[in-house]
């Protein structure tokens, strides 16, 4: 089995061949899988990533959530953790320590009905690999909700290696199809 930065790698290479505006076109196939879900439907509060180019995108799916009137919550690093950060579309965001945009609000402590998480890769199995510094592993531990991570198919590996602090999401939604 290959090791996490090996997958890393090997992803990351898939990716950089994939145009910018390839994954931006795959973004409304992603979006419309996860709106499909009645846990996206059903839940007011959304918690999720602000993509960068190369992730799935998740622009259309924040704008439609509060164009619905769902809560939606953006993560904002502290330290070891993530804070919750409300958010309204317009508002403001900074650079975060690795370079992803995050909310400049206050963080709160509720539970999101619904989370929507980044990865690197993934397995059928619905096993999730990170960038390596555990941040939504940490999240997930805790988190009561159902967690949907987004990925293009480019992700997907033969067999994603997990140790015990792993968290997998309940499905894995891709342009192509839902894994649950």
């Amino acid at each position: 089995m290959q090791s996490k930065g090996e997958i890393r790698k090997i992803v990351k290479e898939r990716l950089a061949r994939l145009g910018l505006r390839e994954i931006e076109y795959r973004e409304k196939s992603i979006a419309e899988r996860l709106f499909s879900l009645p846990v996206y439907r059903e839940a007011k509060t959304l918690f999720i990533y602000l993509s960068t180019p190369r992730e799935a995108p998740t622009r259309t799916i924040i704008s439609r959530a509060l164009a619905e009137g769902k809560r939606v919550l953006l993560p904002r690093i502290e330290g070891e953790e993530m804070a919750l950060v409300p958010y309204r579309e317009g508002e403001a965001l900074r650079k975060g320590p690795f370079g992803i945009s995050e909310p400049t609000g206050e963080g709160v402590s509720e539970t999101p009905d619904l989370a929507v998480v980044p990865l690197v890769a993934f397995d059928r199995a619905r096993r999730r690999l990170g960038r390596g510094k555990g941040y939504y592993d940490r999240f997930l531990s805790g988190f009561r909700g159902t967690s949907v991570a987004l990925a293009l198919s480019e992700q997907e590996c033969a067999e994603v290696p997990v140790e015990s602090f792993d968290r997998s999401p309940d499905c894995i939604v891709t342009e192509k199809e839902i894994l649950e």
